[in-house]
């Protein structure tokens, strides 16, 4: 019961993968070298507000067996500026949805591939990295 309690409501380690988050998170292109930073699920149930350039965890719009790691860029009622393939050249982003990118932006699926994300998608929030230990906190 402890273990279920902490994996849905407490800290839990993820693997990143992928060079869209290049250079904050996985700077090393080698596929033998990948981060493993604890996300915490806790803020989900604490009220907690997100901000702009907080990193999360999210379930893939598109995919909902693949979970993304992006940064959000915008907030409901935030105008952004977006980038192709985005059909529009600039968007609102509507309430209870927050607007995502990766911080390399033209290596990476996000909020410019498939929209606005709703909130209710928001799987966990960065705290900190644990390895490479040359990077932790």
């Amino acid at each position: 019961p402890i273990v279920l309690f902490v994996k849905n409501y407490g800290l839990v380690p993820k693997y990143v993968t992928g060079r869209s988050m290049q250079p904050t998170l996985n700077p090393d292109s080698s596929r033998l070298r990948k981060d493993i930073a604890l996300f915490d699920r806790s803020f989900l149930f604490t009220g907690y507000t997100f901000r702009k350039g907080d990193i999360i965890a999210i379930r893939s719009p598109v995919n909902p067996d693949s979970t993304l790691i992006k940064r959000i860029i915008a907030l409901e009622g935030d105008e952004v500026e977006t980038l192709p393939p985005y059909p529009e050249n600039v968007v609102t982003v509507p309430e209870g949805h927050i607007w995502v990118e990766g911080d390399e932006r033209f290596h990476s699926e996000d909020s410019n591939h498939f929209g606005p994300v709703p909130l209710g998608l928001v799987d966990s929030k960065l705290m900190f990295l644990v390895w490479p230990l040359d990077r932790f906190g």
